[in-house]
């Protein structure tokens, strides 16, 4: 999902995460999915490849003649039939077209610096929380976090016991999702910016609030 940076242009809010896309256009093939700043459903994957050929040589049904696609044309796009594993499928391309056509370039660059900005609004805040620590810990000052955080936040609490139940706790609030994962051998949670919906300030204190809360029972419970 790091190509989107793409569509930033390149200040210095934003520098350090289009960098990773730099020389994107020189690839032999790319592949991403479309359900985080696209906004589809999930099972919306795409690729481009220089080699537009391969794809049918592995996939093509060379047997059945009902599903013949006709003689291939290199200029033409090619069938569906022959570049994946399934022979049937919803129209997965229909609302990415929709989206594309909708927000275009401009609307996907405010959408993003939207998610970045709550993204690094909730990192600053792990950042000075006594009872969280941010991952990895050598984002130190709000600084680093200001340059580097895309849309992914990852975070654990200190007290071990509180860290193992976390994703669950949160999860249970239903106000806000988080996933859970590994960082280091220890489990962490996190958090990922991706709704088109995505309003920083309100959102940011969702999250502030869902903490402190969780924070606070288990600290009641364990008291």
């Amino acid at each position: 999902f790091g190509l989107f940076a793409r569509v930033l242009r390149d200040s210095p809010d934003y520098r350090y995460v289009h960098s990773g896309t730099v020389g994107l256009e020189l690839a032999d093939s790319i592949a991403g999915d479309g359900h985080k700043l696209i906004n589809v459903p999930y099972d919306c994957g795409f690729y481009f490849s220089r080699h537009p050929h391969v794809a049918p040589q592995v996939f093509q049904n060379p047997n059945a003649a009902y599903l013949s696609s006709g003689v291939p044309n290199p200029d033409s796009i090619q069938s569906p039939l022959n570049i994946g594993l399934e022979n049937s499928r919803r129209f997965r391309a229909l609302p990415v077209y929709a989206t594309l056509m909708a927000y275009g370039r401009a609307g996907y660059a405010s959408m993003l610096r939207r998610q970045i900005l709550f993204a690094r609004g909730v990192a600053c805040y792990f950042l000075r929380h006594e009872a969280f620590d941010l991952l990895p810990t050598d984002l130190r000052t709000a600084a680093m976090i200001a340059e580097k955080t895309y849309i992914i936040v990852l975070f654990r609490a200190k007290d071990d016991a509180l860290n193992g139940e976390l994703v669950k706790r949160l999860n249970a609030s239903s106000q806000i999702y988080v996933s859970g994962t590994s960082w280091q051998g220890r489990p962490a949670c996190r958090i990922a910016a991706a709704n088109w919906q995505i309003d920083h300030n309100h959102d940011d204190r969702v999250v502030r609030s869902v903490v402190e809360w969780v924070l606070n029972d288990w600290r009641r419970e364990h008291s």
